[in-house]
This record gives C-alpha cells, structure tokens and sequence, in this order.
C-alpha cells in the first residue's frame, strides 16, 4: 500500500489533508482511492492532479476510482465537484455525495489501495462521521475524529467519547487526521490518552466545575 498525503500548503484555502491510496503493484484488483477531496479551490485541484500525473497508477486504471469522504464539512468534501467531473469516480460517504453516490454503513467492508478496508461510524465531531480501518496495515484514516488532546478542559459530547473509547481498541500502528501529520509511533496508546482527557472533561462539565 502506498499513502501520498495531499495538501497544498496555504495561508488562504483552509484544506484537510487528502491521502491518496493505491496498491504497492498497481494490480487490476487494486482500488485507487482518494480519502477527502480538500476544499473547492482551483488552485488545490490543479495542485491534485499535477501530484496524480506523477505517480504511477497501474496502467489503463484511473488515478481516482473511488472517492471516500470521512464526513462532509467544507474542508473534506468542498472539492467532490471537480473530482466528479474528472474522475466520474465512485463515492463512498454516510450522506448523499457524487454522481455515483454508494451510501455507507457501520461495518461495511471496501478495498482501499490493496488492502481490505473496514468502516467505522464515529459520531462526535458530526454526526456523518466515519473512519477507515485497514487491518492488515494496522493503518486508520481518521478524518476529524482523532485530533490531539492535551487537557480535560475542553467540551465533548458523550458520543464522541464513545468513539474514542471504540477507536482506542483498535489494532493500529499508523493514524493517518485530517488536519496535521501522521500518527506513526504509539498510535495506540495516543487515542487511548485522548479518550482520558475527554472523560475527565465531560466529568467536570457534569459535576459543574467546568
């Protein structure tokens, strides 16, 4: 499996990071897969396929086959629209996106690049959002639901302490946010942390020490 983070650097276009998944061999079994598509920008497009034309995609394949949206605020999903006409890719997301939109469940199971991929509903930053989980590659792409936490002075809802407390049980060696840079040592160990401090901020908004 190859990850090509993608990101135009940008003081202007707020933009989550779109990774870029595709297979170590580029076989025909292979799923070239966008996750994320980035904000609606021109400039973060043009930046997109100029990265694409570069990288070798198996040939007669497309370099975007499908695309998956981790959820749908601006910065992840804002640029569907001309990887749709682009591409006239599949789209995988909880709520309706794309031509060819394939709605997605808790549980269901894809191919990503060439590993099997396995969705995960996990509400709290919204409630359409949704990871995805490579087991063999001990790899999770979190979009927003995975971000540093540091204190328990913040304010969480219930479920997304639950999702952090799902996550958390997860096999991973790798976490791949939607806004900074990979998680590639103690990845585990990292979500189980900020499942801590979510707790005990919830604890003292409820006990009024907030």
């Amino acid at each position: 499996m190859r990850v090509i983070p993608l990101h135009r650097d940008s003081d202007i276009d707020y933009s989550c990071v779109s990774y870029w998944v595709l297979g170590d061999e580029n076989a025909t079994s292979d799923r070239n897969t966008l996750i994320d598509t980035g904000n609606k920008s021109a400039e973060n497009s043009t930046y997109f396929f100029r990265e694409m034309a570069a990288m070798s995609k198996g040939i007669g394949k497309m370099a975007v086959e499908q695309i998956i949206l981790t959820h749908e605020h601006y910065d992840h999903a804002g640029g569907l629209s001309i990887l749709d006409r682009q591409f006239a890719p599949m789209v995988y997301s909880w709520l309706p996106a794309g031509a060819r939109h394939v709605p997605l469940h808790d549980g269901m199971h894809l191919v990503v690049g060439d590993q099997d991929a396995i969705i995960l509903h996990t509400p709290g930053h919204s409630d359409d959002s949704i990871c995805i989980y490579l087991p063999l590659a001990r790899t999770l792409f979190s979009g927003d639901s995975v971000f540093r936490i540091t204190d328990d002075q913040g304010s969480y809802s219930q479920a997304y302490l639950e999702t952090l407390r799902r996550l958390s049980t997860l096999d991973v060696a790798a976490i791949y946010p939607g806004h900074g840079r990979p998680i590639l040592t103690n990845a585990a160990s990292f979500i189980g942390e900020c499942a801590q401090f979510v707790a005990r901020s919830i604890a003292r908004m409820h006990s009024g020490l907030g």
